[in-house]
């Protein structure tokens, strides 16, 4: 009779666990869906038209020259998320989303663009930073959804796919700031030196050092910098890129 109890209860927990599983995967499928949608919706709002570029033959001067180019409609992003502080694009892959900032640091962790709650969130500038983008460390924050969204393919950059010469631009509704990357590597979640307004030199010096990836780009004490960091998913590091402002 123990037995059998004993494996009731297993039963019973099996099943539980189950349909738990089962309807985690559809919830996120279905996030995943409308983050999608969501990501669509907007750059067909409120990005403008890309002038062509007459000379095509050099393939990193015309994503550069498309970044440049980028207009975009933030009165059309305000009337969507009042957030709305920069728009975000890393050229070749697919960060290229409006940045939102709100009085903390955990509402865009469930919430899309359009406030509705979603487990992909939305990337979203740290509460501490200014919405000028104009302290000594920028930090953004974003999700890593294991696909094509949000801030996912640090991933890819960090092992390599987008190679060492990566360009970012944020866009302000007065300005447009360029980066360059510099530094990309894993961290530990208790390290919060990445993320800090200032900026050491020993800290630079490290960030360079353990990056995966050589860029090559020289960063100093007086320089400003963006910071994107998103979870590694495989371990419980952080993905920690860095990018100098030009």
């Amino acid at each position: 009779k123990v037995n059998k109890w004993i494996l009731n209860i297993l039963l019973v927990v099996g099943v539980v666990v189950v349909i738990y599983s089962s309807y985690s995967g559809i919830r996120l499928y279905i996030d995943n869906n409308k983050t999608e949608e969501m990501i669509n919706n907007i750059q067909l709002e409120v990005v403008g038209e890309v002038p062509e570029v007459s000379d095509s033959s050099n393939n990193n001067e015309v994503e550069a020259s498309k970044g440049l180019e980028l207009t975009l409609d933030f009165d059309k992003l305000l009337k969507i998320n009042a957030d709305t502080v920069a728009w975000i694009k890393v050229v070749g892959t697919n960060i290229d989303y409006p940045i939102v900032q709100t009085f903390d640091n955990s509402y865009y962790l469930n919430h899309s663009f359009d406030k509705s709650n979603n487990q992909n969130g939305w990337p979203f500038l740290n509460c501490g930073n200014s919405s000028t983008f104009d302290d000594q460390n920028t930090v953004l924050f974003g999700h890593n959804t294991n696909g094509t969204t949000m801030f996912s393919q640090l991933k890819d950059i960090y092992n390599g796919k987008f190679g060492n010469d990566i360009s970012m631009y944020i866009y302000l509704e007065d300005k447009t700031i360029e980066y360059k990357v510099f530094s990309i590597y894993l961290e530990e979640p208790s390290n919060v030196a990445s993320i800090s307004r200032y900026l050491s030199s020993d800290f630079l010096e490290e960030s360079i050092e353990k990056s995966n990836i050589k860029f090559g780009v020289d960063v100093s004490i007086d320089d400003y910098i963006l910071t994107l960091s998103t979870c590694n998913n495989v371990t419980d590091d952080r993905i920690i890129m860095h990018a100098r402002k030009l």
